[in-house]
């Protein structure tokens, strides 16, 4: 059964084997389950320099890099009957689903959303059991960044982007991370106090591909988070 999650953080998937590495995605249904796989942890890669300031959710997000800042503006909605893509989404650059064992989730980019006034969801619900191990999808820097929307959240930091994680029960490791390091437990603080137990997922890329996948609310990206549902689908 498809579980929906009422996370209001501004800023969906089945089985199977993931793709190899670097090829390209195709996706389906606006949905993905899984009962949980066990992923080996990779060589670590030490994330290179300062990490980039921490994440600003909303509309008005901005990338920084080599000292300048680049706006990005929320795609404006288009009715759609579901998800839709352009041509191939390109390289996964997630390695493994940001949560282990069972998960569920839908696309649930640009959702409209009301804690601390409306916005456009920013993120992908997974799904999990209180308690689930959340993972760094790659190799790079944790750090913990809550805040009132998000309660417990962690962001991990990489060579192609990073990625924010809300809602965490509690964290794991901080610091120097590699692929499939424990970052943090799935939970449900800030906004999502009493509601079902689940992971806000965020990816926000330094550089954005060719071809967005567009949500059936109509976003392709939200401040500088894009919606992550494809890489999701084919990893968890």
């Amino acid at each position: 059964m498809l579980l929906l999650g009422a996370c209001g953080q501004r800023s969906g998937l089945h089985g199977g084997a993931a793709p190899a590495a670097g090829s390209n995605l195709a996706v389906g249904a606006d949905s993905f389950s899984s009962q949980g796989r066990s992923f080996p942890a990779s060589t670590v890669r030490l994330f290179q320099g300062a990490p980039p300031p921490p994440v600003t959710n909303g509309a008005s997000a901005t990338k920084a890099a080599a000292g300048s800042v680049v706006k990005k503006v929320v795609s404006p909605p288009t009715a759609t009957a579901g998800g839709t893509l352009a041509g191939p989404v390109g390289p996964n650059p997630l390695a493994l689903c940001p949560v282990q064992g069972p998960v569920s989730g839908s696309d649930g980019f640009g959702a409209p959303r009301y804690a601390g006034g409306y916005h456009p969801h920013a993120g992908i619900d997974i799904m999990a059991p209180e308690g689930a191990p959340i993972v760094a999808p790659f190799p790079g820097m944790a750090v913990a960044t809550p805040n009132l929307l998000g309660g417990n959240a962690v962001t991990v930091y990489g060579a192609q982007g990073y990625v924010y994680n809300a809602h965490l029960s509690r964290y794991g490791r901080l610091g120097p991370v590699g692929t499939g390091t424990v970052v943090g437990y799935v939970g449900n603080t800030g906004d999502a106090q009493g509601g079902a137990t689940h992971d806000h997922f965020e990816w926000h890329p330094k550089v954005d591909p060719a071809n967005l996948w567009r949500s059936s609310y109509g976003y392709t990206t939200i401040g500088t988070a894009i919606d992550p549902f494809p890489y999701l689908k084919a990893i968890c």
